[in-house]
């Protein structure tokens, strides 16, 4: 039990720290220290969890995959509450309308916000995995409303809703794989372990029909397509570390919910259907996004429609069953987008705007800034030699190895096209003319956070080995729900 309270026990204390009065002045800073802390403690607590071992109290196991998605949680959160210690207080000085109330209100969400982002991948019951998803959504909700604009409150209630329409979905597909036990001797269970123990004796239409909904549930919250349509919204409006939070933590909580759930159908021995519904629904996805980034002209927009892009990669991943290039593509998905959303909220910051014919130059106001988006935009687009590009690979590879050759290609096809957009519009704000002079260069030292993520990609990318992969494959397989 200890154990589980030391995960979330930062990020609490950063909640609470917001509830108290006139703490405007060395909050940021008290928040960004609390998650740097927050850490080498996770990696701490999650290292017996990459030999095999497990580590479980009640309802909460530590397994490996629980261990991969809570580490990239933190990596996340680490690098959202460094930004939001330069950008926020910035941002006060600058004319902001921000009360010491909502800023302390923002530290109190965000703290409960990466708790209950942290209770999905570590649940073994599938009720609790349902409640810890629908906490992400109430908790994330208010934060995308931080500025109190029409924009942003429209987003928010458009948010809510696509949302809690999906996890109603889920919660129908939960009780239906609840359901599908009837036959069970010892009756009915929600612990994931005992569920895959005793799943070839479940109802296989009721099994089929609750893994369906569940997928409509979790899929609305992961973004994947045609249930995508709050992401760009909310991603957009929310304040840069916000936005880093929801592409980089909660999508990935979604897809671990997803992925829990296909094992239970996989366990059942139907892993036919996971594959028939999540290759082509992958594929389609990073399709479809990759159309939608052709025409944006808004800068974190565009950001987030090629977080659609990697939701589509990543449950591609899931449906040929590949649990460690989901953990892996999901790592590198996120270092990047983390570093990309920073770098979006210092240029929104710095020029008024994130409209895209109205940035460029970039190079020439901030050379360090320059490079360090053009190193981003090419690594989310999957170039070499960053991580991106190697788990993009390897997932290609594995799906025709697998026989996946038409959603191999569909894929292929909409990478291309996303790397030409991409590159496109990141190249213009980059080299482009100066069409509307900046108000002020971007902060210099703003600029560490992403550049070390940047590095990490780079180090992803060259560490990837045998030896790295029989790792994942440990984490993946290590499971004992």
């Amino acid at each position: 039990m200890i154990t589980f309270l030391l995960i979330a026990a930062l990020p609490l204390t950063m909640a609470l720290l917001g509830l108290i009065p006139r703490t405007a002045r060395w909050l940021p800073r008290a928040g960004a220290t609390l998650l740097l802390a927050q850490i080498p403690m996770v990696i701490w607590i999650c290292a017996p969890a990459f030999s095999g071992q497990t580590i479980s109290y009640g309802a909460f196991l530590i397994d490996g995959m629980g261990a991969a998605f809570t580490i990239i949680t933190t990596l996340v959160a680490a690098a959202a509450m460094v930004y939001a210690a330069q950008l926020l207080p910035a941002e006060r000085a600058g004319g902001h309308k921000i009360t010491d109330r909502r800023l302390g209100l923002f530290y109190t969400l965000s703290g409960v916000f990466i708790a209950a982002m942290y209770a999905v991948p570590l649940s073994r019951h599938i009720g609790y995995l349902w409640i810890a998803v629908e906490a992400t959504t109430l908790m994330s909700a208010p934060l995308i409303n931080y500025y109190r604009g029409r924009n942003s409150l429209e987003a928010t209630w458009k948010y809510l809703i696509l949302c809690s329409v999906g996890i109603a979905f889920a919660l129908f597909g939960t009780v239906l794989i609840l359901a599908a036990q009837h036959s069970f001797a010892n009756g009915s269970t929600m612990m994931m372990g005992d569920i895959t123990a005793h799943a070839k004796d479940m109802d296989p239409r009721m099994l089929r029909l609750g893994f369906i909904f569940c997928l409509l549930g979790y899929g609305t919250k992961a973004g994947i397509f045609p249930l995508h349509n709050w992401l760009p919204d909310a991603h957009s409006e929310s304040p840069a570390p916000v936005s880093a939070m929801l592409s980089g933590a909660l999508l990935n909580c979604a897809l671990v919910a997803i992925w829990r759930i296909s094992q239970i159908v996989a366990a059942a021995g139907q892993a036919d259907l996971v594959r028939q519904l999540l290759v082509p629904i992958g594929a389609i996805t990073v399709v479809a996004a990759s159309i939608m980034l052709i025409k944006q002209r808004d800068l974190k927009r565009m950001l987030a429609y090629s977080s659609v892009e990697h939701v589509g990669l990543l449950t591609l991943a899931i449906g040929i069953g590949s649990g460690q290039l989901l953990m892996l593509h999901a790592f590198n998905h996120s270092i990047v987008k983390v570093a990309l959303f920073i770098m979006a909220g210092g240029i929104l910051h710095a020029y008024g705007t994130r409209d895209l014919p109205k940035l460029g130059g970039l190079l020439k106001t901030s050379p360090v800034w320059g490079i360090v988006l053009a190193a981003a935009g090419f690594a989310i687009a999957g170039s070499p030699p960053f991580g991106t590009f190697i788990s993009e690979w390897l997932l290609l590879r594995d799906a025709f190895i697998q026989g996946e050759v038409t959603a191999a290609i569909a894929v292929i096809a909409g990478l291309t096209v996303t790397f030409i957009a991409i590159t496109m519009h990141v190249g213009r704000v980059v080299f482009g003319n100066e069409r509307n002079p900046a108000k002020t260069a971007p902060v210099k030292a703003w600029a560490l956070s992403p550049a070390l993520l940047m590095v990490v990609s780079l180090l992803a990318g060259a560490a990837v080995s045998p030896t790295v992969m029989r790792t994942l494959t440990v984490l993946a397989q290590g499971a004992q729900l």
